[in-house]
């Protein structure tokens, strides 16, 4: 079944919304307008994009697109279920970029295996990770795999609080999508990547200088965990799961 027809039956929304949203990077005049503190304001049926101040909160409209203007020719990306694949599957990347995703199966924590086994079929290309909190807590121990085989790549981990996907859906204060709190800036350390680059981003402005870090240090694993409100969506999936709501007779 293409992903389209899929997402349809599940949220409701029309087809070509989403086949819009998904392969052109633009979003449809079916979008109900930006939530608060994406970075778009709705004039209409079309979004108008701001530039944020350089110390207000980051948010998931800023974070996906500068991540994507930060991805070099050829570079693979891999990104877990949910906001991240939902965030980076409209952006346009370099030519020959490579795109691992699988949202149809909402298989979470994946992605980290896959990562690792990107970066050991192909060492010379810096792959790139897009992961949950609540992911990465799933299959964390393949950092320590990666330290291991010197591979070197960087890790974009979203700090939220939680399933914020699940939170969309069904439960949106609910304690079974609450996860332990981890201190993602020592666990490379933990788990045997002693010389990890571990960095943090809550502004734009800081995710700016991780990123510009990251480029700078290829030779080390890059940690870049960015915090980002727990009920902040990108556009796309801010829709889907408003259908996923609704049939599940949400309000």
């Amino acid at each position: 079944m293409p992903l389209a027809a899929a997402l349809t039956a599940l949220s409701g929304l029309p087809a070509e919304k989403l086949r819009t949203d998904a392969f052109t990077g633009t979003f449809g005049a079916a979008s109900a307008g930006a939530s608060a503190g994406t970075g778009t304001a709705a004039t209409g049926s079309s979004a108008v994009r701001r530039s944020p101040r350089p110390d207000e909160p980051l948010t998931q409209g800023y974070l996906w697109p500068r991540v994507a203007r930060s991805l070099r020719e050829g570079q693979t990306v891999v990104a877990e279920q949910g906001t991240s694949y939902f965030g980076l599957c409209t952006q346009r990347f370099p030519a020959g970029a490579r795109f691992i995703g699988q949202p149809l199966w909402g298989s979470i924590g994946y992605s980290l295996p896959a990562l690792l086994g990107a970066q050991l079929a192909d060492p010379d290309d810096r792959c790139l990770l897009a992961v949950g909190d609540g992911s990465a807590q799933m299959t964390a121990q393949e950092l320590g795999t990666m330290g291991r085989y010197g591979l070197t790549p960087v890790i974009i981990l979203v700090n939220n609080d939680g399933y914020t996907v699940e939170r969309a859906i069904h439960g949106r204060a609910a304690e079974y999508n609450d996860i332990a709190r981890w201190d993602w800036q020592r666990l490379p350390g933990a788990l045997g990547v002693g010389d990890a680059l571990c960095l943090s981003a809550a502004t734009p402005d800081e995710l700016d200088r991780a990123l510009v870090a990251a480029d700078a240090t290829p030779d080390r694993m890059v940690l870049i965990e960015v915090r980002t409100a727990p009920y902040d969506l990108p556009g796309l999936l801010r829709d889907i799961t408003a259908g996923m709501s609704a049939r599940n007779g949400i309000a």
